[in-house]
């Protein structure tokens, strides 16, 4: 009988591991076919340096705008204007809410909504201290090794140069686009994004509905995955919320030689513990999931064999993501403590202690559930949670059998004929957030490639492009705009 009874149990092990690697060997791929490539003849070295006199121009945003210098904006709209004459002679410009741009390209065809393509003018700072660490100054826009250097290379100037240099093109070839194309530009993205709110909003107020938006957000990233030599493009279809909550805990004050049990300090420190130890939940249906059904297909094995079977190790991959800090951000709600204050001397008790937490909002999620669940963890009504301004819920999930991201995909594949395409969940937060409400399908994607150590350059030192990839970058905008017709 128990012999019999572990025979059955073999017999089903071993149909089970059948179906797990019948699984994995027959997964077919979701790549689009690419059949041609791109005819586009594109002077990178021209487009170079259109792009080394942009980042020369120190577009640089700040959140106290009394301390913005207007003047390198003012500059850089001339720079638009004499750099590329055709656009601004044929297409609509406007400035909006400062000195955000938006560009109107009328299309031969009102019946089709019209699509806008992003970016933003202003870029971050160079720390002073990071100054000697350049290889090169950082708003030099230095030419040199292959690369354009300085500060908007990578974020992001180089796709706003591509934008204009595609428009460029088409006009002087005579290209009239079906579909009316907004180009919108805003100049504080680093800070906020009022420019890019006032463009959705001033859209809004003419009824515009628009087909699709492509903004920054995902690249063609190398190495990202293990298991994975494909270079990924990896087009955003969704970003996480972003929130700031502060946490206040009130005390009497007095003299630190007669404390009581717990400071004011004392308790918002147990309270930031408390955070810390008890993360938000896993969930790994969000658009995470997506992509690795997009990139299980070209894992070797026996990665291939978990992602092509996550009905079956879902429990199994959770535990192995959250072990990273990138794939952990990519599963759950995050919240990081980065800011803290008390007592101002020593021997003074505080009469009040904060904290700030930093919340990146897993969609499915909002924020009064990210506050919720704070407060569930911290379970103390000493401590109050407030949210703080420039908050927002998580981006609807933009559909990936829209026609709109099957262009996408298609001509990021035709620029780059050895990438694969997979959605992708957007960790941080752009511009495009602002347009939720004029579409529901918002991407974000540059086609650049990029590897680790190009994140780091972004915002930090020695940032730059590639020639070659900033000619690439001006040829998927021009076959872009050449699709408005679908």
């Amino acid at each position: 009988m128990i012999k019999n009874v572990l025979k059955i149990v073999g017999i089903l092990i071993l149909i089970f591991i059948i179906i797990l690697l019948v699984k994995a060997i027959t997964i077919s791929p979701k790549q689009v076919e690419v059949k041609e490539a791109i005819p586009y003849k594109i002077d990178s070295m021209i487009v170079a340096q259109h792009l080394s006199d942009a980042i020369q121009i120190q577009t640089v945003s700040n959140q106290d705008q009394a301390k913005t210098d207007v003047k390198q904006f003012e500059q850089f709209h001339k720079f638009l204007a004499k750099t590329y004459p055709a656009l601004h002679k044929k297409l609509k410009k406007e400035i909006v809410g400062g000195y955000a741009l938006l560009y109107t390209w009328k299309g031969s065809d009102p019946s089709l909504k019209p699509m806008l393509l992003m970016a933003h003018q202003d870029v971050v700072p160079v720390e002073e201290l990071t100054k000697d660490q350049w290889k090169y100054p950082g708003f030099s826009g230095t030419i040199a090794d292959g690369f354009i250097w300085g500060r908007g290379a990578l974020d992001i100037k180089n796709q706003l140069i591509s934008i204009m240099e595609a428009v460029e093109f088409l006009i002087n070839k005579g290209f009239v686009p079906k579909r009316t194309i907004y180009l919108a530009f805003g100049h504080d993205e680093e800070v906020g994004g009022e420019g890019a709110k006032a463009i959705a909003k001033l859209l809004k107020q003419r009824n515009v509905q628009l087909e699709y938006v492509l903004d920054e957000g995902g690249a063609i990233m190398e190495g990202m995955l293990p298991g994975v030599e494909t270079p990924i493009a990896l087009v955003g279809i969704a970003e996480k919320g972003y929130l700031t909550v502060k946490l206040t805990v009130k005390g009497e004050g007095g003299h630190s030689s007669m404390p009581p049990h717990h400071t004011a300090l004392g308790i918002l420190s147990k309270a930031l513990v408390d955070v810390e130890d008890n993360p938000f939940p896993k969930n790994f249906d969000s658009p995470a999931r997506q992509m690795f059904e997009y990139v299980a297909p070209h894992m070797k094995f026996p990665l291939r064999l978990l992602f092509a079977n996550m009905w079956c190790f879902k429990p199994l991959l959770k535990w192995q993501f959250e072990k990273s800090e990138s794939t952990n951000a990519m599963i759950r709600t995050t919240a990081a403590v980065t800011m803290a204050g008390a007592s101002e001397k020593e021997n003074v008790l505080p009469t009040q202690a904060w904290a700030m937490i930093n919340c990146r909002i897993l969609p499915g999620e909002t924020m009064d559930s990210t506050i919720a669940y704070l407060k569930k963890v911290i379970g103390n009504d000493a401590v109050t949670i407030e949210a703080t301004p420039w908050s927002n819920d998580p981006s609807p999930v933009s559909d990936i059998q829209a026609g709109s991201f099957t262009s996408i995909a298609t001509i990021a594949r035709q620029i780059n004929p050895d990438v694969i395409v997979a959605p992708y969940l957007v960790l941080g937060a752009t511009d495009s957030r602002h347009y939720n409400a004029l579409t529901n399908q918002i991407y974000r994607f540059s086609p650049v490639k990029m590897n680790s150590e190009d994140l780091k350059r972004v915002h930090g030192i020695n940032e730059r492009i590639s020639i070659s990839d900033m000619g690439k970058s001006v040829k998927f905008f021009i076959a872009l705009i050449e699709k408005t017709h679908m």
